[in-house]
């Protein structure tokens, strides 16, 4: 099958969405639509939309959205299933509180849409705005034209939000968004059983409790038409970048159990946030990162090394440009992940802490190199205060990291081998076994450490003491 073949069956069984010369298909409308009205609920049908795949229902969607607000209490929305509602510029859904929008796997599809000249991520299909305790649930949203920077969902000042079964495909900019310009203004989401793909980032946030999980994130930026054009490298000009993107301000973030695949740079890439955990998710062939946490200074970030608080756990990362990548960041543990690098002629390395990160630990994970040159674990001299214990490394050289980074692993059945200073806090620290040269009872001797560092010189081991 072509790349464009493989595309066009990801995109089939979609109802009336664009084509690529601008003509649609009608939907079938479902034999028996719900009720206009209900108790408790409002139908986009009431408000005059279609439903067709041809008929312009922007303005039937916001009318119906504008009933649901202004009734007391707020009504829930209804979208009647087998349908696809057209729409030509974003629909807000504003000012709702302790309600839901019900998609019932109907189809909002953007076709001969409103210009937007701009990257402007708070520009969605779907707005959900000023909103409190709201479920959105079962939707399809689609743009397969992406002309213009739209998104799909996009979420701004609102809390308490669940969003669930919602489909996002083709969007020039970001599939499902948590975005304000002040971060934390939105707060309390969960993204959960969702489904984004063919989009420039699949899901972002800057938000604060902001819980994504259970997802599927499928660029195929390998079968798609534009990895064809450009040979399989990628380049900046892509509309394919990150998978996962947790930006600047975020905090307490949980990132877990997502399907990451084919994405143009990294599946989960975090700027500068704080307490954050990415446990068990699974990422393959992205052309950056796999996962990757950035406390530098960037663009219009100043600061640097405000990563602080990350926990990477229970991932499993193979086949990308790069895996596990920890730069400029304060207390992190990267605990129990399975890391591959398959290809033997990609000089990458499965962990890599660097720019100056501190107090990381690294401990626990399943590492397999297969350069033949290229350490599995790599430290820089700028790093410090990190230690690397009890991980399991398939690889010619399993680590590379200054003299005093903290090495704990078996070096044969039944021995353990240590390389770095280990410096008890407060108290007194021992490293840099070396064999000794005094003949006798003495075997070994090591070198004693006080708790800044600062070495109390070397005291021999002996086999007994009589």
């Amino acid at each position: 099958m072509t790349s464009m073949g493989r595309r066009a069956a990801l995109r089939a069984g979609l109802a009336a969405t664009a084509l690529a010369g601008g003509a649609t298909l009608a939907a079938k409308p479902a034999a028996a639509a719900l009720p206009a009205t209900g108790d408790g609920w409002v139908s986009v049908l009431a408000h005059g939309a279609v439903g067709d795949g041809v008929t312009d229902d922007t303005a039937a969607i916001q009318a119906a959205f504008d009933a649901a607000r202004t009734a007391t209490p707020n009504l829930g929305v209804l979208f009647p299933a087998g349908r696809t509602y057209r729409v030509s510029n974003r629909v807000t859904l504003s000012g709702l509180t302790d309600t839901a929008l019900r998609g019932h796997g109907a189809t909002l599809a953007l076709i001969d849409a409103a210009p937007v000249t701009v990257k402007d991520q708070v520009r969605g299909v779907l707005q959900i705005q000023g909103c409190h305790r709201l479920k959105v649930l079962g939707l399809n949203l689609v743009d397969n034209a992406a002309t213009y920077w739209y998104s799909g969902l996009v979420i701004t000042a609102s809390t308490g939000i669940v969003v669930d079964g919602v489909v996002s495909r083709g969007f020039r900019h970001t599939g499902i968004s948590v975005w304000d310009n002040t971060p934390g203004t939105s707060n309390d989401i969960l993204i959960t059983n969702c489904t984004t793909e063919d989009v420039r980032l699949g899901i972002a946030t800057n938000g604060h409790d902001v819980r994504i999980t259970n997802n599927h994130v499928a660029m195929d930026w390998l079968s798609s038409q534009e990895a064809e054009d450009w040979g399989g490298v990628w380049r900046a000009e892509s509309k394919y970048y990150d998978g996962i993107n947790v930006w600047f301000g975020a905090d307490r973030t949980v990132v877990s159990g997502n399907t990451i695949t084919e994405c143009g740079q990294a599946g989960v890439y975090t700027q500068q946030v704080t307490n954050l955990v990415v446990a068990d998710n699974t990422v393959s062939g992205c052309q950056l990162r796999g996962i990757e946490v950035d406390g530098s200074a960037r663009g219009s970030l100043p600061r640097s090394g405000q990563a602080v608080g990350v926990s990477i756990t229970g991932n499993a990362v193979t086949d990308c440009v790069g895996h596990l990548n920890v730069l400029a960041a304060r207390d992190v543990t990267v605990v129990g992940n399975r890391v591959e690098n398959p290809d033997a002629s990609r000089a990458v390395s499965c962990v890599a802490v660097h720019q100056g990160s501190t107090k990381a630990v690294v401990v626990g994970n399943h590492l397999r190199q297969a350069h033949p040159s290229h350490p599995a674990v790599f430290v820089d001299t700028a790093s410090v205060d990190v230690t690397l214990a009890w991980n399991a490394v398939e690889a010619a050289v399993p680590y590379q990291a200054p003299a005093d980074t903290v090495v704990i692993r078996r070096s044969g059945p039944g021995q353990i081998r240590t390389d770095g200073k280990l410096i008890a806090v407060g108290g007194i620290g021992v490293g840099n076994s070396v064999a000794a040269t005094t003949p006798g009872s003495v075997v070994r001797k090591i070198e004693v450490f006080s708790s800044t560092g600062q070495s109390l010189g070397w005291v021999p081991v002996y086999n007994s003491i009589t």
